[in-house]
């Protein structure tokens, strides 16, 4: 069962990125998994911000997150969390699967 809601949440995200990264006024939706460098494991409840914005979401229980991002205003988006180096990354250099490292502090 687990497994068939998570295939359906990645359909539909898929799906929905695709008609995001598509839209003409820059909308993109960015999505992937937040990884701990030294362990390896998924990290819980990191918070991705589009810098400059009050648009952010956390990461879930598996390290996933999805965020949408206005790109024609949007340049970077901001990866935090309590004991892990604070990430900055250019909004393309994301995608609908991107993975990230966090350095922990």
């Amino acid at each position: 069962m687990k497994k068939l809601v998570f295939l359906i949440s990645f359909i539909f995200s898929l799906t929905v990125g695709l008609v995001a990264n598509n839209d003409p006024n820059g909308a993109k939706l960015v999505s992937g998994t937040i990884i701990d460098k030294q362990t390896g494991e998924a990290l819980t409840g990191v918070k991705v911000q589009v810098k400059g914005t009050d648009t952010y979401c956390y990461s879930d229980m598996d390290g996933r997150f999805v965020l949408s991002v206005n790109t024609s205003k949007t340049t970077e988006v901001t990866i935090n969390m309590v004991g892990y180096e604070q990430t900055t990354l250019k909004t393309k250099e994301l995608s609908i699967s991107s993975d990230i490292v966090l350095n922990p502090l």
